[in-house]
């Protein structure tokens, strides 16, 4: 900030001397001695020509005496102005003048130059690349307070002005100054004012919604929600957008929909950044959490027949029974411990972890066709859900 103000005062001073010196300067005079001379050479040519009429008999003894003394009185009465004018200082009125006009320009100068500045200029950002500085934490001397003390003043200066949309960016800076000095609720209360003057930015309610959830422990619900959803609206590939639908839906248990949003997140990323692969990792413990992990068994005495294959199915709770997810192995393979998860989803919008009520059923079919063979239970939950299938005869 000091740099900028050393810089600017002294592009002033420079443009202050280029209007000031050349005013201050005196007029030059006519010069006195190329008027004399100019003068001379002209009577002389006339005194020449006189002489040569006299010779040619143009002109008599006395009319040409007449005539030089003619020229000679012109050339004393021509030069003997000049040469007083030329010792003569320029009148006093006139320096008066262009003092007191030196004078003003010097007041008017700074005065203007300061007046079209904090009118057009953006005297905020004097304090964005010190704020930004010690977010991103390169090495500086600034201590706490003085930190404390620049945001103070960005905040004063926002507040005096009247709303004015321009000013969303300067509020953003101050949110996140807010947040690099870990006051998540002033940095909420700025970012609202922020969205407030511009809604339309996606970046910017995303922005919003990550701080309210830092202002609220963490959670995603309520408003921090609303701004996540219309960040989305606005700008349905926003990667911060999206992470954090991902995170709250997971948050919510919605594991379908977290992985969902995590899938669309990696599709806007390169493929070995940081962030896609959390993502992927991210997506792996929620197929983990919301699947469904079988075991599977012959009761007693009960024995499929040779090349007999077991089909284990999912299906959700209720009326429509929707057939969800499946699996197929050998009868040859039990008793055996079975995961179902989303990866073996029959539609990949209709998803395991979409249902918290699950119906798991095995059969075993018989290379023949034939079956008689089955077991089935329920599973509730949304998370870590098992089941154990005792295989037996069907009754009847």
């Amino acid at each position: 900030m000091i740099t900028f103000w050393i810089v600017a005062a002294a592009m002033l001073i420079v443009a202050v001397l280029c209007a000031v010196v050349p005013l201050m300067q005196r007029e030059p005079a006519v010069d006195a001695r190329e008027s004399r001379a100019l003068n001379v050479s002209l009577y002389r040519r006339e005194l020449a020509g006189a002489d040569q009429d006299r010779l040619a008999g143009v002109l008599s003894d006395d009319q040409h005496a007449a005539l030089r003394s003619e020229i000679e009185q012109r050339v004393l009465a021509d030069t003997r102005p000049l040469a007083a004018q030329s010792l003569v200082p320029p009148p006093g009125p006139r320096t008066a003048t262009r003092a007191a006009t030196s004078a003003l320009l010097i007041a008017l100068f700074p005065a203007v130059a300061c007046a079209l500045y904090l009118k057009l200029g953006q005297p905020a950002a004097l304090d964005l690349d010190e704020t930004v500085s010690a977010s991103s934490g390169e090495s500086h001397d600034m201590n706490a307070s003085s930190v404390e003390m620049m945001v103070s003043r960005l905040a004063f200066r926002l507040r005096s002005r009247v709303p004015d949309p321009h000013d969303a960016a300067d509020w953003a800076t101050l949110a996140r100054s807010y947040a690099v000095l870990e006051r998540p609720s002033d940095a909420a209360a700025a970012y609202a004012r922020a969205v407030a003057l511009e809604p339309g930015d996606a970046q910017l309610r995303a922005d919003f919604a990550d701080t309210l959830a830092s202002a609220n422990e963490g959670r995603l619900d309520g408003r921090a929600s609303e701004e996540i959803a219309a960040a989305l609206a606005l700008e349905a590939s926003n990667p911060k957008a999206l992470a954090l639908a991902a995170s709250a839906a997971f948050e919510a248990r919605r594991f379908a929909q977290a992985i969902g949003y995590w899938r669309r997140l990696i599709d806007t990323l390169d493929a070995a950044s940081p962030i896609a692969i959390q993502a992927r990792k991210n997506i792996d413990e929620a197929l983990a959490l919301s699947a469904i992990t079988v075991t599977l068994q012959f009761a007693d005495g009960v024995q499929a027949m040779p090349g007999a294959t077991v089909i284990l199915s999912a299906r959700a709770q209720g009326a429509a029974s929707t057939l969800l997810a499946e699996r197929h192995l050998s009868a040859n393979d039990l008793p055996a411990t079975i995961m179902l998860d989303d990866s073996f989803a029959i539609n990949p919008a209709d998803t395991l972890s979409a249902y918290p009520k699950i119906s798991v059923q095995a059969r075993v079919v018989a290379a023949t066709g034939e079956g008689g063979l089955s077991a089935q239970t329920n599973v509730a939950g949304s998370e870590n859900r098992r089941a154990t299938l005792v295989i037996t005869a069907s009754s009847g």
